[in-house]
């Protein structure tokens, strides 16, 4: 029998790097790179100390809601070196609305996404096929990035085990009977400069990003709940949040949805 090599990183320092993480998150001031301080950490640490924050989460009295997809895009990847998309978690307290704070952030982007709410308990076994005959409901939503680190230069496994620096959600209207969703374009304007991106960006398909990340959910013995949000992953190159922006995304299909920032 093969005895699995020991991890890299011991609990202690799980423990420890979460807890800054989580505090970093709550009061908006950085931590050093998860990678300077553990420069042995792996995937499965960096997952670990993801879930750690995620349970920390859950003892304040937070309710998961969701999941997002990081680096869905393989032209992404691609100019930033990493070889796989990574996954975050969902929470009610990221919910916002049309108006948000940069008091609670450090150094936030926006990002335009398509987002499914999902029917049905899903199993790994599914392929993306399977899941698109599900149906389910779409629609575009906008996601705060912020890294809890001092600034962008994180690496990979920095941003994994900071929950794919998932900060806050937007969201727009769902609609039922979606289709054809490679070919979905939408419109993301910060008020001076415009930019487009297409479903297919996501993984070829939102539908294969949505079977990636139930796959890999199932190596940790996770899955995705009905009722469960995805954001489906980044479909242009983000904006900096920036005081009175207002952040317009558009779909002939899925209508439009709005935020703005206020200090």
């Amino acid at each position: 029998m093969t005895v699995p090599p020991p991890s890299p990183v011991s609990d202690s320092d799980i423990e420890q790097i979460a807890r800054g993480l989580d505090r970093a998150r709550i009061d908006a001031s950085p931590i050093d790179f998860v990678t300077s301080t553990l420069p042995d950490l792996d995937w499965d640490s960096a997952r670990q100390i993801a879930r750690r924050c995620d349970a920390l989460r859950t003892d304040a009295g937070q309710t998961q809601i969701g999941w997002k997809l990081g680096w869905t895009s393989a032209a992404m990847r691609t100019a930033l070196g990493i070889d796989r998309p990574n996954w975050g978690t969902l929470w009610d307290t990221q919910r916002g609305g049309s108006t948000l704070s940069l008091a609670n952030y450090i150094h936030p982007k926006v990002e335009p996404e398509l987002v499914w709410r999902t029917p049905a308990t899903l199993s790994a076994d599914m392929t993306a096929g399977d899941i698109a005959r599900l149906g389910g409901e779409w629609a575009l939503g906008i996601e705060v990035v912020d890294p809890r680190f001092p600034s962008f230069g994180f690496k990979a496994l920095d941003n994994t085990a900071d929950n794919s620096s998932s900060a806050a959600i937007r969201l727009g209207e769902f609609f039922e009977n979606v289709t054809d969703l490679e070919d979905l374009e939408v419109a993301f304007s910060n008020g001076v400069e415009a930019r487009s991106g297409l479903g297919s960006q996501t993984m070829g398909s939102p539908w294969e990003a949505i079977s990636w990340l139930v796959r890999s959910l199932a190596k940790e013995q996770l899955h995705v709940n009905s009722g469960d949000i995805i954001f489906t992953g980044g479909l242009t190159a983000p904006f900096d949040a920036v005081v009175e922006s207002t952040y317009d995304l558009s779909c002939s299909r899925l209508g439009c949805t709005t935020v703005s920032f206020t200090r």
